[in-house]
């Protein structure tokens, strides 16, 4: 086969689509211009020849067009209608012309567009061997034979000036690689420090793996599931959750797509009426789709652990730069008590827990263990080396949080557990030991949860093996889709999908 010719007949297409409408106006015109000529040119000769229809008019006027190769038609007698015949074959160069000229438009701007979509689709190639999997020297761990083995990641970021050094694209080059991969987007280092007014953006490339609509949905059967809500607009926060999640072998959930970059909607709190700051009416029923889609693969995780026997243990992972005293918060504590959640007193206010009177004691190791396990390492703040900081419950720096809060709509403190781990960008986006960190809070969270649980394999390759970004997590399987046209098609199947199968559902304001 011919796969030249079959380019050249899909560029043709692209010119004939893209210039379609002005065709369809010429055509019309050109139809117009005809019947008027017709019935012009058949007043003009009936009357020296009774015989003169208006059929024949219209077949003289059609064979002017083409120069009558047929010879079917004979001359106009009349002056008149030999006046209207030299109009005709003057606008029969008009026929002709004017198509042709949209076409030969659209073919120059369709061959443009196809060296441009080449350009984008290579550049796109070249971004993601920017997120080719390093190693962190600093972190490490001893494998079933004692080896040292160097925990490998997908990077956190890669700066504008990093891509334009490494394979000379210009900014729009960049932007352009961005939109067209469904797996990358653009971000504002500024946006992961404390502001003082003084603060210069950084812009960077983000890469997160994704899966689903909304982005990232993987069991891995066990009773825990990390969880990103915000991985959208917080950078780092996915990142950091997915090589936790991998390092316990838990459950990892994330939000990473937004059918709006301007104004991204996280899905930590899920008010209905926050839907009006984001778009068009269109825009939030996407939206509400891809919550109601996350609540239920949440709720199914839980009911999977409920059908062991067992509670489930949500951790959502987020990121603050309220961080100077204290680097990881784990927050549980939710205002506007309802009756079935225990109760709890801080600082002379009143809260319900969204852990369980049953899971207290557990929550309480948990704690211990990551505060014991973080408490050797450091973390540099304000370009000074400290200790990481470990808090429960600091009413100081966090408030309760609403009935709206994903913690309280899966349930947590009713039927499961769910608590917040806010961590600092000291550690998400700076630290060059982040990984250990995560492997000292997931070790600590297994061993108190499900301890004698078995890390899955493919959960281990997601640390410690080579790859091209997180396409390469499970050896190129179908978790997650390498080439980014079948990505782009995936999603948007997916998309349409979800919002058919909650077109009669209401997201509601709790």
């Amino acid at each position: 086969m011919n796969f030249k010719r079959l380019e050249s007949f899909h560029i043709f297409k692209k010119a004939f689509i893209a210039t379609k409408r002005e065709i369809a106006v010429s055509l019309v015109i050109l139809l117009f211009v005809t019947l008027v000529f017709t019935l012009l040119m058949w007043i003009a000769e009936s009357g020296s020849d009774n015989d003169f229809s208006l059929w024949d008019a219209l077949v003289w006027i059609i064979a002017k067009y083409v120069e009558d190769p047929a010879d079917i038609t004979t001359p106009p007698v009349t002056i008149f209608g030999q006046f209207i015949g030299t109009l005709v074959g003057i606008l029969g160069i008009a026929i002709f012309a004017v198509p042709a000229g949209f076409i030969g438009s659209g073919l120059i701007d369709a061959i443009e567009d196809d060296k441009q979509e080449e350009k984008i689709e290579k550049n796109s190639v070249s971004l993601r061997k920017r997120f080719r999997r390093i190693a962190q020297p600093l972190s490490w761990m001893r494998d079933e034979k004692g080896y040292k083995v160097t925990f490998k990641y997908v990077p956190r970021y890669r700066t504008f000036a990093h891509i334009l050094v490494k394979t000379g694209m210009t900014n729009d080059d960049i932007i352009n690689a961005v939109n067209y991969s469904p797996d990358m987007r653009l971000i504002n280092l500024a946006s992961t420090v404390k502001s003082d007014g003084n603060t210069q953006d950084q812009l960077a490339v983000a890469h997160f793996p994704l899966n689903n609509e909304y982005g990232c949905y993987i069991d891995r059967g066990s009773d825990v599931t990390i969880v990103a809500p915000v991985a959208v607009s917080e950078p780092g926060t996915g990142n950091f959750a997915f090589s936790m999640a991998a390092m316990g072998g838990f459950n990892y959930v994330s939000k990473e797509l937004t059918p709006n970059p301007d104004d991204p909607f996280g899905f930590y709190t899920m008010q209905k009426s926050k839907l009006q700051l984001i778009g068009d009416n269109d825009m939030k029923q996407e939206v509400e789709s891809q919550a109601l889609h996350f609540i239920d693969d949440l709720l199914t995780l839980k009911e999977n652990s409920e059908k062991r026997g067992r509670k489930h243990w949500f951790l959502f992972v987020m990121g603050t730069t309220k961080s100077e005293l204290c680097q990881v918060h784990l927050w549980r504590l939710a205002t506007d008590k309802e009756k079935l959640l225990p109760c709890r007193i801080a600082e002379n206010t009143e809260y319900g827990s969204t852990v369980t009177n049953e899971s207290e004691e557990v929550l309480q190791t948990v704690y211990n263990s990551i505060q014991t396990a973080l408490q050797k390492r450091e973390v540099v703040v304000k370009n000074n080396k400290q200790p990481i900081a470990v808090c429960l419950d600091n009413t100081g720096i966090l408030k309760g949080i609403g009935a709206s809060n994903i913690m309280r709509r899966v349930g947590g403190g009713i039927d499961c557990n769910a608590i917040t781990l806010r961590i600092g960008y000291e550690i998400l986006i700076y630290s060059n030991t982040h990984l250990l960190i995560a492997k000292d809070i997931a070790d600590a969270i297994k061993k108190e949860i499900e301890p004698e649980r078995e890390i899955p394999a493919d959960a281990l390759k997601c640390f410690m093996e080579e790859g091209d970004g997180f396409a390469d997590d499970y050896g190129k399987s179908d978790v997650f889709e390498q080439d980014q046209f079948l990505l782009k098609a995936k999603i948007e199947a997916q998309r349409k999908t979800i919002r058919k199968r909650y077109l009669n559902r209401e997201l509601g304001e709790k």
